[in-house]
Order: C-alpha cells, then structure tokens, then sequence
C-alpha cells in the first residue's frame, strides 16, 4: 500500500479507528456512490476513488488493518488530522415556540376537561389505523368443492339409461 504521510484510511472513509467491519463497509459504499467516476464524472474523480479503495483495502481485512494500526498508532485517533474538534458540543435546549413538543404536555384532567373541537395550525391529524379484518376463507361453493361434477355425471347416465330403455321400448 502506498507510503504516504498523509494517507488515513480511517480519515479517508470518514470513521473512527474503533469502527466495526460493517462501519467500514457501510463507510466505502457510501463514498464509492458518491464519487465513482462512471456516476459522477469528474477530474479528480478517478484519484479520489483510487484513495477510497486503497483505504477500503486495509480496513477490509483484519490481518491488514492490525498491521496498519500497529505501524501506524496515531492514524484515526482524536486529535489527529480529522478527528480534532471543529465545533462546541451542542447542547440541547427546551423548545420555545408554541409548535414544540412542549405543547403536548397535558394532564388528564386538562385533557377531559377541555375538549377539542379546533385544531391548532400546526396540529396534524392522526390517522386512524386498524388492524384489517382477519382473513376469513370464502364458503366452498359446488363448483369447487367436485359434488357438481359427480352430480352432472350421475344425471347424465341417468338421462342415458332413460333414452336406451325408451329407445328399446319404442323399437
């Protein structure tokens, strides 16, 4: 694999060195649909792709990537090239419009107390689902059951018998 000093397969695919083999292959498809240079033609697009197979090729196996990581202790660590923090950590705040989850909060009593019969602009209706009727099988009828055809074949011996003895009587 190539020598580089700035070749990191885990900077890369975009992972962390702790990643798990199907990270990793979730990691090379993504970026092998975003820049295969056959669906998004591009300049530098055979050169990066070349770059994400190269680190594809590491990671994939585990014989390879254990060597990497032990030629390489500072590769896909925090505070190496791409893993260093860009941004504050964000800190979730409570909503303060009125569309928020906050709106929802009710007790039972407000909820029987206050029945609804407007709803709020920003209110979506739920749908009513239920579960389907369950599958009853259709009633055999005659046709499918085959009495219908023993019952066609028995009037027309019936019939038959009838026309020989008439004929024979007759004659």
């Amino acid at each position: 694999m190539p020598d580089r000093p700035t070749f990191d397969p885990y900077l890369i695919l975009g992972i962390a060195r702790e990643a798990t083999p199907l990270q990793v292959a979730r990691a090379h498809r993504r970026l092998a649909k975003q820049h295969h240079p056959d669906l998004h033609p591009d300049p530098d697009g055979t050169a990066r792709m070349r770059h994400i197979n190269e680190a594809w090729q590491i990671l994939s196996v585990a014989e390879r990537r254990a060597a990497y990581d032990r030629d390489h202790p500072a590769a896909g660590r925090p505070g190496s090239a791409h893993w260093g923090a860009t941004r504050h950590a964000v800190q979730p705040q409570q909503p303060t419009t009125t569309g928020s989850w906050a709106t929802w909060r009710a007790t039972a009593a407000e909820t029987r107390a206050a029945p609804r019969t407007v709803r709020s602009p920003n209110e979506r209706p739920i749908p009513i689902t239920r579960r389907p009727p369950p599958m009853v099988p259709p009633p055999h009828t005659v046709h499918e059951s085959g009495w219908l055809a023993v019952a066609l074949a028995v009037i027309f011996v019936a019939l038959l018998l009838t026309a020989i003895f008439v004929g024979r009587a007759l004659a």
